[in-house]
């Protein structure tokens, strides 16, 4: 329930309710020798736990007001300012009643401890709302920072992949077009298309493993070109997992680490595979030739790719590596989320 959208039901159901209960208690003690009484008592109970409510609710409008009295304050001195003047209310209110409509020679102390008893219940009622109100915001908040958080380092680890695909793929056609290579212009399409899709996913979070497969064939291509038959790639993936979803550029990230750190050459072909290793998880392999003289590397790539998938489906990326092949396996995300 929003205590906010239903406090003046709140108040005026939870004051008829007590009036009610009240009465009752003292009807089955034979309290009431006539209607009257009964009727004065029912009023005043409720009387003075519908003001009760509005003055917590007038506070409460005054913080909200003043955003943040409440962080200046302390619990116990709203607690016992409400109670305090929860009290007047009681004793303004007897009084008025005591003084008008009941019978003379009524103990007015009997009907003032009632009243800070019913004065106490509400506040107790009052506090735990407000203390269950405050557990929702805060967890609302925490949800949009947590939130805020995740996008902030998906395009902190994003912007980390694009500048390194660019580097490596102008190198490449610059390689190309020095040496007159007539693949040059083919080399540019598919560039291009890669490159179009880098940009494009920079507007989002997660995409098919279908799209990014699309562009990994593209990408493949500009491999291919580089490396002649020396380079191959093996995709093997049923139709059911192509409309998961995955972080952009995976793919494309660790086929580079795969030529990164591996030879290359017609003595030592490099053979990528993209399969389904179960029902959870794509997985990427390749065969394991690492070079002799290896990059420095501090497994950026691989931490980044990890991250994102922290992030997204709640768990990272299991690897993998043996003497013969190196492999990394993704978690698959569903459609709906993870």
């Amino acid at each position: 329930m929003d205590f906010f959208k239903n406090r003046n039901k709140i108040a005026f159901w939870s004051a008829l309710v007590l009036a009610s209960i009240e009465i009752a208690r003292q009807f089955a003690l034979g309290d009431y020798p006539e209607t009257g009484s009964a009727t004065a008592d029912f009023i005043a109970v409720f009387a003075c736990a519908w003001l009760i409510w509005r003055f917590n609710f007038l506070v409460d409008d005054y913080q909200e007001r003043k955003h943040g009295f409440v962080s200046h304050r302390s619990t116990s001195f709203r607690l016992g300012l409400s109670f305090l003047i929860g009290a007047v209310i009681v004793l303004v209110v007897e009084s008025v009643v005591h003084r008008f409509f009941r019978e003379a020679g009524s103990n007015l102390l009997f009907y003032f401890l009632r009243g800070l008893f019913h004065n106490m219940v509400i506040l107790v009622i009052y506090f735990a709302m407000q203390a269950q109100r405050k557990k929702q915001q805060i967890e609302v908040e925490n949800a949009a920072l947590k939130e805020e958080n995740v996008l902030a380092q998906l395009d902190l680890l994003r912007q980390q992949v694009q500048p390194h695909f660019l580097f490596n793929a102008l190198n490449t056609l610059k390689s190309m077009v020095k040496g007159n290579d007539p693949k040059a212009s083919d080399f540019i399409m598919h560039l291009s298309g890669v490159y179009r899709y880098l940009l494009q996913s920079t507007m989002k979070q997660q995409t098919t493993i279908s799209e990014e497969l699309e562009m990994l064939n593209s990408y493949a291509y500009l491999l291919k070109t580089r490396f002649s038959d020396n380079f191959n790639l093996d995709i093997q993936l049923p139709a059911q997992v192509l409309n998961s979803k995955m972080p952009p550029l995976t793919f494309q990230l660790l086929m580079e680490n795969a030529v990164k750190h591996n030879v290359v050459s017609m003595d030592k072909p490099l053979h990528i595979q993209i399969y389904c290793p179960d029902d959870g998880h794509v997985a990427m392999r390749n065969n394991l030739q690492p070079k002799k003289a290896m990059e420095e590397s501090n497994g950026a790539g691989l931490k980044n790719v990890n991250r994102r998938y922290e992030l997204l489906a709640g768990q990272g990326i299991e690897v993998s590596k043996t003497d013969q092949y190196f492999e990394v396996k993704l978690p698959t995300i569903s459609a709906k989320g993870h």
